[in-house]
């Protein structure tokens, strides 16, 4: 049961890290902003995801520093039944608008249990991973060197928002390594589409519908592969939702085996 539920929140984990903006140190001439998102699954809350971000100035955010952190836990009964929470913070620039992370922290907590993880980026996109303890998947990592070339999920949600913010739409495939999982998510442009309000819905109106595919590397625990626990795509949907900051998803819909999985943004502050 466990591990169908850790499966269950890694594939809604996924669409999390597409809205995962999260406010860290402010660099200079800063532009921030917090979200808050509430995910469900076949219409059940289930997780609280508290996002804010800081990147560059303007809309279309200019090169320079960005910083990352987030709060995620499980909530209403599966709360109960899988007490989850997750802590991240992480640092990177923008440089000629591709994401260049810098350093990346993560700490889980399920039940009693703690795991840990930094990856720290070298300019030649090495990736340092120091997890304590030292799980299997990290120890598989280093050894077959495949988080090498690769962004945490926090700088691909600053890459994404910014390649979408500058050509106004949704294009191009990034390498992710989350500390335990590698895989890659390809981003399709969709149409478009005036969204009516969900519950607590915090957007209503114009937003641009894309499509993020996942290819998964690596990581993934075998007997959730063999049952299609895994999302094998999810819709997002991006929007204008903040004046003068760069779009953001404003909701993101994935099909899994365990029903429909929702990320919803429902708050917003400056």
């Amino acid at each position: 049961m466990r591990g169908s539920l850790r499966a269950r929140l890694a594939g809604l984990a996924i669409a999390a890290s597409l809205a995962g903006w999260f406010i860290g140190p402010a660099p200079a001439a800063a532009n921030q902003a917090r979200l808050d998102y509430v995910g469900y699954i076949a219409g059940a809350p289930v997780l609280d995801l508290s996002a804010s971000i800081t990147v560059p100035e303007g809309a279309k955010p200019r090169d320079g520093a960005y910083a990352v952190s987030a709060e995620i836990a499980t909530i209403g009964n599966l709360a109960v039944l899988y007490p989850y929470s997750q802590s991240v913070q992480a640092t990177g620039a923008l440089a000629a608008g591709a994401a260049r992370p810098a350093r990346y922290q993560s700490t889980i907590r399920v039940w009693n249990r703690q795991e840990a993880v930094t990856l720290t980026y070298a300019p030649n996109g090495t990736v340092a991973i120091n997890a304590v303890p030292l799980t299997r998947q990290a120890q598989m990592a280093q050894q077959q060197g495949y988080a090498h070339g690769t962004m945490d999920p926090a700088s691909l949600v600053v890459a994404v928002a910014a390649s979408f913010a500058h050509a106004g739409r949704c294009q191009g495939q990034h390498p992710v390594f989350d500390g335990a999982r590698r895989y890659d998510l390809a981003f399709q442009q969709g149409g478009y589409a005036d969204l009516d309000p969900l519950q607590n819905s915090y957007y209503a109106g114009s937003a641009t519908e894309c499509t993020a595919t996942p290819e998964l590397v690596a990581g993934f625990q075998q007997s959730a592969l063999n049952a299609s626990l895994y999302p094998q795509s999810a819709r997002l949907w991006m929007a204008p939702a903040i004046v003068g900051f760069p779009p953001v998803p404003v909701r993101i819909f994935a099909q899994s085996a365990f029903g429909e999985v929702t990320l919803e943004l429902v708050n917003v502050a400056r």
